[in-house]
């Protein structure tokens, strides 16, 4: 078996994405996902003019033998637009083989390690009575792991007392069974985010999410001192960026998005490692990631025994009132059919026991939805000055 055919489409039904179709001489063919929000010409023109053409002629089976090509062989290895062109190669690849063994891709994983993967949900709001509602609503359809950020004044900058205090107020609601969550973006210092992680101890967060920059690992030092569990990594551009964090134990969960720290094998790998160090995983899943993407991550979900908790598309839903619990908008279904679906009276997400990955991609209409530039947010601060997004 070989590849005869690799091409890049880039759609925007409802949002931009960059997918990867890889063909055989067998008629195959393999999809995977290289969306990297906001710079997704850079990583379509990576993709159509270096990394697919020397696809051509390769056995699709030797999926380790590519991704080292496509990494090593650049010689300037990683970063987030080559390693995010990757990721949509490797994904491709492991529908591909799973076509080609008819299995799903978790079977190839090593097998299913559990029935479903529990998520956690989005239940952010503008005060402590609407994350409430909000995860009221989420716990109604079995999801028991909640994100409870505070939106609002604090959105563009860490106010560490408004944060708390919201934090708290939830807890005293919802009682102490929910499994409640906070992502803080890297907006704080070490010591803001050392002196949060201690305040909120007595809350019992499932965990605290990128409480600093990842630029500087040793920051999280500082931060470890406390008993809350610390999540990070949805940053990272290779595993190796996060390795140190697992192996020197100074995180409880990564958080790596499959999209670009270099697809499924490299997630494999670190999800491996980090199961040697008592880490487990809680991989990324943005609103810009497409439903092959979510599908490969849950596929992983499902084949890991170090698995901890997804995260569900923050844009699935604002509320509950539809029979079945769609998570994207129509045009999305419009393109994308079959792949992950969340099973309600579980509150966790499945995949289909189907070959490959299990997604259809309706080509035709996916080319009639053209690329739209559209800038990330650009937060400042009250004085002015650049925040973090």
């Amino acid at each position: 078996m070989e590849l005869v055919d690799a091409e890049v489409i880039t759609t925007r039904p409802g949002r931009n994405y960059v997918l990867v179709r890889l063909e055989t001489d067998v008629g195959l063919v393999g999809w995977g996902d290289a969306t990297l929000n906001g710079r997704e010409k850079a990583v379509e023109t990576a993709l159509r003019d270096h990394v697919l053409p020397e696809l051509l002629g390769k056995d699709p089976r030797r999926i380790e033998d590519v991704w080292q090509s496509v990494f090593r062989h650049t010689y300037w290895r990683g970063g987030p637009v080559l390693n995010t062109a990757l990721s949509g190669v490797d994904v491709a690849l492991w529908d591909l083989k799973g076509k080609a063994a008819e299995m799903p891709v978790y079977d190839l994983l090593g097998g299913r390690t559990r029935e479903y993967a529990s998520v956690y949900e989005h239940c952010g709001g503008p005060d402590a009575e609407t994350i409430v509602a909000n995860c009221e609503a989420a716990l109604d359809h079995g999801i028991e792991h909640l994100r409870v950020n505070p939106h609002g004044e604090s959105e563009e900058y860490l106010d560490l007392d408004a944060v708390v205090n919201v934090v708290r107020r939830v807890r005293e609601e919802l009682g102490r069974e929910p499994n409640l969550l906070l992502d803080v973006h890297g907006r704080a210092t070490p010591v803001e985010a050392a002196r949060l992680a201690r305040r909120l101890e007595d809350v019992g967060l499932f965990f605290l999410e990128d409480p600093v920059r990842p630029e500087n690992p040793d920051a999280l030092e500082t931060v470890r001192g406390s008993g809350t569990p610390l999540a990070v990594g949805e940053l990272a551009t290779d595993p190796w960026e996060q390795l140190p964090l697992v192996e020197r134990e100074l995180i409880d969960f990564v958080r790596a998005d499959v999209v670009h720290v270099g697809g499924i094998t490299a997630a494999d790998k670190l999800a491996a490692v980090a199961e040697l160090h008592h880490v487990r995983t809680a991989f990324h899943g943005p609103s810009d990631i497409s439903p092959i993407v979510l599908a490969a991550t849950v596929h992983l979900d499902l084949s890991l025994a170090n698995f901890g908790v997804q995260e569900l598309p923050e844009y699935a839903r604002p509320s509950y009132d539809r029979e079945e619990l769609p998570l994207w908008n129509p045009e999305v279904h419009d393109v994308f059919s079959g792949g992950a679906t969340l099973v309600d009276e579980t509150g966790g997400l499945d995949v289909p026991d189907e070959p490959g990955l299990g997604v259809t991609v309706d080509v035709e209409r996916a080319r009639e939805f053209e690329y739209e530039s559209q800038p990330l947010p650009s937060p400042r601060n009250p004085d002015g000055s650049v925040a973090d997004w």
